[in-house]
């Protein structure tokens, strides 16, 4: 697997040839002309995450369409893999990355973003107590359209963060529902990932964690 620093190189190579905006269309509540000069004045990689903040949080809302997102993408990642706290949550931006259709993507854009993606797992999968940083990362690649089971089945090699995701989790479950208030009830994998909790392999690993056994239900 490459490392995240790898994949988020790679992910701005496949996103290489789109072309970057002349012009965003946006509220001027919203962005300023100010922030839109910016946008379109600094090289990508450059754009801090104040600059991309307002553009990226109000992306298809009232700002920008996909030609321009897409050319930013590669960057709104990465802010959002290494500045905890940056707003627009990673939810809001897996429903903007829905927009742009990823399963209509060339294959390379597409498997570019999930190795970041998987990257982000194994990087969160290093943090004690990383409940909220992985639930809000799987409820994101659920809202981006991507299949959520691949990601659910790489946390299963860690257990202290299977652990974190139900805790963060289990209040809700008892009403078969997600505690992110991010979910909606009919995105694709939410229900993946309620039964991903009630699998046998997951089921095990918190069983042992709380000093259960089959015998004792």
């Amino acid at each position: 697997m490459k490392s995240l620093a790898d994949s988020i190189d790679a992910l701005y190579l496949a996103f290489g040839d789109v072309p970057k905006p002349r012009t965003i269309e946006g509220c001027p509540c919203c962005i300023e002309k100010k922030n839109i000069g910016t946008l379109l004045s600094k090289p990508l990689r450059e754009l801090s995450p104040g600059d991309l903040s307002s553009y990226a949080s109000s992306a298809f809302l009232t700002v920008g369409e996909v030609a321009d997102y897409l050319y930013f993408l590669p960057r709104i990642i990465e802010i959002s893999c290494t500045e905890s706290g940056w707003w627009p949550d990673v939810p809001v931006t897996g429903s903007a990355v829905s927009e742009t259709h990823p399963a209509d993507w060339p294959s390379l854009r597409r498997d570019a973003l999930c190795d970041v993606l998987h990257a982000v797992v194994q990087e969160t999968a290093r943090i004690s107590d990383a409940g909220w940083i992985i639930d809000d990362w799987i409820c994101a690649i659920a809202k981006m359209g991507l299949p959520v089971g691949p990601f659910l089945g790489q946390m299963e090699s860690h257990p202290a963060l299977v652990l974190s995701f139900y805790e963060r989790n289990s209040q809700s479950m008892m009403k078969q529902r997600l505690s992110n208030s991010f979910w909606d009830r009919t995105d694709p994998g939410y229900d993946e990932v309620l039964a991903w909790f009630e699998s046998p392999k997951v089921s095990q690993i918190i069983m042992e964690a709380y000093g259960l056994n089959q015998n004792s239900q």
